[in-house]
């Protein structure tokens, strides 16, 4: 599908789900209006703990499941209105060290891995429950590096998540593999700080890739990301720390790309995952076409 149709698809789902009122964002550079939602660096990072599924060799261990934790720090790249269309923010920090504002994003989610077949070569990954809150920061700070300075600032926006699409994919020999998958998470904004943002929102559909390994590789599958060297609050080295990247591993660290979009009610779950990656497609080819 060429860039200009998946523009025109990506904005008919959106205009399909999204209730007839309109957002007012209020920055410290302006008002938005007709907000939307977020662009998430492509460079960003997530963190995985507790993944304890493993291929086997013999035996039959379809069916076996574990609950994994995933956490995520980004900062957004673009601000975009309600039919995904990007605003003008000369004033938007994507990263330390400018002068202007940033809007980062803390989440913390869990998935249910479940083994498809006999020796667990396929699992299916299905988003469970989590929280997500976004800050507003005028001494811009964050750090892709260090995972530092996420977690600051004012917090505009906050929610939970409820469920999501169940994907499938190929399980490699060791943790983690080489590969990407995609995701798209549904939830409710229960908190909107109406100092920024008015109306209060209902829902929110985040949609993402993921993308693992090689392991030693500084800039990941394809060619963007540099792995952290600590993540604060990660619960390894102290607590700053990131996990080793060698052998088979139950906590690893990957490189994610994300979009996230706001509702004014919690639209049904088929059109949540349709909007998601609808948005994911129109971030991606929005990231191509400046890259070309």
């Amino acid at each position: 599908m060429k860039a200009s149709k998946k523009l025109l698809a990506a904005a008919a789902l959106l205009a399909a789900v999204v209730s007839a009122q309109a957002a007012t964002f209020v920055t410290p550079y302006g008002v938005l209006n007709n907000f939307g939602g977020f662009d998430w660096t492509s460079s960003s990072s997530v963190l995985v703990k507790g993944y304890d599924i493993q291929a086997v060799a013999s035996g039959n261990i379809a069916g076996k499941q574990d609950v994994i934790d995933v956490y995520y720090n980004s900062f957004a790249t673009a601000i975009l209105d309600a039919n995904g269309s990007t605003f003008s923010t000369p004033n938007l920090v994507k990263g330390t060290g400018a002068a202007g504002y940033e809007l980062t994003v803390k989440a913390h989610f869990q998935e249910v891995v479940t083994c498809v077949d006999p020796l667990c070569n396929f699992v299916t990954i299905t988003p469970l429950n989590g929280t997500w809150n976004i800050y507003l920061d005028t001494a811009p700070n964050a750090n892709l590096v260090n995972q530092a300075g996420f977690g600051d600032g004012v917090s505009i926006l906050s929610g939970v998540f409820t469920g999501g699409q169940t994907v499938l994919t190929q399980q490699a020999a060791v943790n983690p593999g080489t590969g990407t998958t995609l995701a798209s998470i549904q939830g409710s904004t229960t908190v909107t700080n109406n100092a920024f943002i008015t109306p209060n929102l209902a829902g929110t559909s985040v949609s993402s890739t993921l993308s693992f390994g090689p392991k030693g590789v500084a800039n990941g599958p394809n060619g963007t990301w540099v792995q952290p060297t600590s993540w604060q609050g990660s619960g390894f080295g102290g607590g700053n720390g990131v996990p080793a990247t060698g052998g088979n591993q139950r906590n690893f660290i990957g490189q994610a790309d994300a979009s996230q979009s706001f509702f004014f009610s919690v639209p049904e779950p088929t059109s949540l995952a349709l909007t998601g990656f609808a948005l994911l497609g129109l971030g991606l080819t929005a990231r191509r076409r400046k890259q070309g």
